[in-house]
């Protein structure tokens, strides 16, 4: 699924993010998903570049996201967080 990503640009419902950092930047483009037709936001890839840079570590990460939704977002949006190991290149 992944790699099928990568192969598309960014758009109304696809969002390449580095990292976390903002965070805002996450719950942003996950409201705006979930008021329109969906989306994907893909984390650990560059979005210019498409580089796969991954993250550190993915169990903790998706503890952050999934806290962050739920303090933030209302209706409280709950992520399908999927990780996808060993996925390298650009």
């Amino acid at each position: 699924m992944i790699k099928d990503l990568l192969a598309e640009n960014e758009g109304k419902t696809l969002e390449f993010k580095e990292n976390l950092r903002p965070m805002q930047n996450i719950t942003r483009a996950a409201v705006a998903f979930a008021n329109t037709a969906g989306g994907t936001i893909v984390i650990g890839v560059r979005d210019r570049t498409k580089e796969v840079v991954g993250l550190n570590d993915p169990l903790s990460e998706e503890e952050r996201i999934t806290s962050a939704f739920a303090d933030t977002i209302r209706p409280i949006l709950v992520p399908d967080n999927r990780s996808s190991p060993g996925v390298t290149g650009s």
